[in-house]
């Protein structure tokens, strides 16, 4: 067992050797001080993530959004901290001593921008999980992203500021390399830009129906560059956001009437009364569906075909979207109405039907 005075002589030997100036008792201390100023700055992170993580589980709020930032917090960022804190307990040359306190600023800015941007993801992905308003979600998303893009431009300049870099003429350098970045990535500046406009003029939002030129499907995807649709089929359609902004979008989801238009022919056999009874016989089954309200029926045209009878009717909102079973069930209900009251239809007509938003012209389906 060591004794004290064996101790005493141990310490005494370690301080007669020196390195860089410092003796092998000073670096000694140095050392020791860095792992319990990694081990404390370690535990007070894990404390602080498990009080915060503690505060939030009854409610999401902020607790757990400082929670996901705090989790950011990089070993590397810690050790640099605790090495900067034992450098303190030797006497360093000024150069040394500044370039050590610049490393210790950088690491932290860098990581007070990674605390920053899990914090704005976090608030974003919590956002999203609470409201089902696509259009809410979409402005959130950009909002979010433009407020990390300025967060590390202001970052990275206060940190290159603090290492002594001429901020104003680098800003200005970057305006004239700016101009010829600018020309030689256009199409995809072109693109952001396009999914700004999409995301603050909002022509769809997630979960819409669209059809652009001969492509239709469901919102996926909103990016930087590209939109991604889910076609009824089941394949995924991208396209450009500059091209979705040049272009003619119809969004069916914001439709609030559907109008549907029939074109019947009837034979030319049917008896005078017979015909006058058609547009009767057809208001009265389209009036029986709630879901529905009649708008028109009547004779309207001589054809080889046959006799052109027109019925339109607009499906109510509530009912826009399952249009196809409304037109399914009217359309039996006709079939059977008109071969109660004797009206007969003509075998070599066709029957066209269209459907257009309401208050607006007609357009082939």
């Amino acid at each position: 067992m060591m004794t004290t005075r064996n101790w005493d002589a141990a310490v005494a030997q370690l301080a007669l050797y020196h390195f860089s100036g410092h003796s092998a008792l000073s670096w000694l201390a140095a050392g020791l001080l860095f792992v319990a100023a990694f081990a404390v700055l370690k535990t007070a992170v894990h404390v602080s993530r498990k009080a915060l993580r503690m505060a939030g589980r009854h409610r999401i709020g902020w607790p757990l959004l400082l929670e996901r930032a705090v989790s950011k917090t990089s070993s590397w960022f810690l050790a640099t901290l605790a090495f900067v804190a034992a450098s303190e307990r030797l006497s360093l040359p000024a150069l040394t001593r500044t370039r050590i306190d610049d490393v210790g600023a950088t690491a932290l800015f860098i990581q007070a921008a990674l605390w920053g941007h899990a914090f704005i993801r976090a608030s974003t992905d919590h956002y999203r999980t609470r409201t089902g308003d696509g259009e809410r979600v979409t402005v959130v998303v950009a909002l979010g992203l433009i407020a990390t893009i300025i967060l590390w431009i202001v970052i990275t300049l206060a940190a290159l500021n603090n290492l002594g870099v001429n901020v104003t003429a680098l800003l200005a350098g970057f305006g004239v390399g700016g101009v010829a970045f600018a020309l030689a990535v256009q199409t995809t500046l072109a693109d952001f830009l396009a999914s700004l406009s999409i995301l603050f003029d909002k022509p769809f939002v997630l979960g819409d129906y669209i059809a652009i030129d001969a492509f239709a499907g469901t919102v996926e995807h909103i990016g930087l560059k590209t939109t991604h649709l889910r076609s009824a089929t089941g394949e995924q359609i991208i396209i450009a956001n500059s091209d979705l902004v040049k272009s003619r979008v119809r969004n069916y989801k914001r439709m609030r009437d559907r109008t549907l238009t029939f074109t019947l022919y009837l034979t030319y056999e049917n008896r005078h009364e017979t015909l006058a009874r058609a547009t009767e016989v057809a208001e009265d089954v389209i009036k029986n569906d709630g879901r529905v309200r009649f708008l028109r029926g009547y004779f309207k045209d001589y054809q080889p075909q046959g006799l052109v009878f027109e019925v339109a009717y607009v499906v109510h909102e509530d009912y826009a979207g399952v249009y196809m079973d409304v037109q399914h069930a009217i359309n039996l209900a006709l079939f059977r109405a008109f071969h109660d009251h004797g009206i007969e239809f003509a075998r070599q007509g066709t029957v066209n039907i269209r459907y257009t938003p309401s208050g607006t012209a007609e357009e082939p389906q």
